[in-house]
Protein backbone atom coordinates (compact mmCIF):
# COMPACT_ATOMS: atom_id res chain seq x y z
CA UNK A 1 0.00 0.00 0.00
CA UNK A 2 1.36 3.54 -0.95
CA UNK A 3 2.53 5.59 1.92
CA UNK A 4 3.13 2.81 4.09
CA UNK A 5 6.45 1.20 3.08
CA UNK A 6 9.47 2.26 5.01
CA UNK A 7 11.20 5.09 4.11
CA UNK A 8 15.16 3.97 3.33
CA UNK A 9 17.76 6.08 4.53
CA UNK A 10 18.84 8.86 3.45
CA UNK A 11 22.92 9.36 3.43
CA UNK A 12 22.91 13.09 2.76
CA UNK A 13 20.78 13.56 5.75
CA UNK A 14 22.61 13.81 9.08
CA UNK A 15 24.87 11.04 9.73
CA UNK A 16 24.33 10.36 13.51
CA UNK A 17 20.23 10.23 12.92
CA UNK A 18 19.43 6.72 13.80
CA UNK A 19 16.09 5.02 11.83
CA UNK A 20 13.72 2.74 13.24
CA UNK A 21 14.54 -0.77 13.28
CA UNK A 22 11.04 -2.18 14.17
CA UNK A 23 8.57 -4.41 12.18
CA UNK A 24 6.14 -1.78 11.16
CA UNK A 25 8.71 1.44 11.05
CA UNK A 26 7.85 4.70 12.81
CA UNK A 27 7.91 8.04 11.05
CA UNK A 28 11.16 9.75 12.65
CA UNK A 29 10.39 13.43 11.10
CA UNK A 30 7.78 15.88 10.22
CA UNK A 31 7.92 15.27 6.61
CA UNK A 32 7.58 11.16 7.79
CA UNK A 33 4.51 11.71 9.81
CA UNK A 34 2.57 14.20 7.51
CA UNK A 35 3.19 11.46 4.89
CA UNK A 36 1.84 8.41 7.06
CA UNK A 37 -0.78 10.88 7.97
CA UNK A 38 -1.79 11.27 4.60
CA UNK A 39 -1.80 7.44 4.01
CA UNK A 40 -4.31 6.94 7.18
CA UNK A 41 -6.82 10.24 5.63
CA UNK A 42 -6.78 8.02 2.50
CA UNK A 43 -7.31 4.08 4.18
CA UNK A 44 -10.47 6.19 6.05
CA UNK A 45 -11.94 7.35 3.21
CA UNK A 46 -11.52 4.02 1.59
CA UNK A 47 -13.07 1.97 4.73
CA UNK A 48 -9.48 -0.02 4.15
CA UNK A 49 -9.52 -1.58 7.67
CA UNK A 50 -6.23 -3.43 7.71
CA UNK A 51 -4.49 -0.59 6.06
CA UNK A 52 -6.00 1.54 9.54
CA UNK A 53 -4.53 -0.72 11.76
CA UNK A 54 -1.49 -0.78 10.31
CA UNK A 55 -1.11 3.19 10.68
CA UNK A 56 -2.06 3.49 13.63
CA UNK A 57 0.19 0.97 14.66
CA UNK A 58 3.27 3.43 13.12
CA UNK A 59 1.88 6.31 15.00
CA UNK A 60 1.00 5.10 18.67
CA UNK A 61 3.77 3.17 20.22
CA UNK A 62 6.52 4.70 21.23
CA UNK A 63 9.70 4.24 18.82
CA UNK A 64 13.09 2.83 20.85
CA UNK A 65 15.61 4.86 18.61
CA UNK A 66 13.56 7.78 20.03
CA UNK A 67 15.30 6.75 23.70
CA UNK A 68 18.12 4.87 22.81
CA UNK A 69 21.62 6.89 23.98
CA UNK A 70 24.17 6.82 20.89
CA UNK A 71 27.40 6.41 22.05
CA UNK A 72 29.79 9.07 20.75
Amino acid sequence: MAGTEAIPSNSSEGEGKRRCACIIAHPQDDDERAQVRVALDNALATNDAHAVFVICMQLLPPCPTRYEVVAR
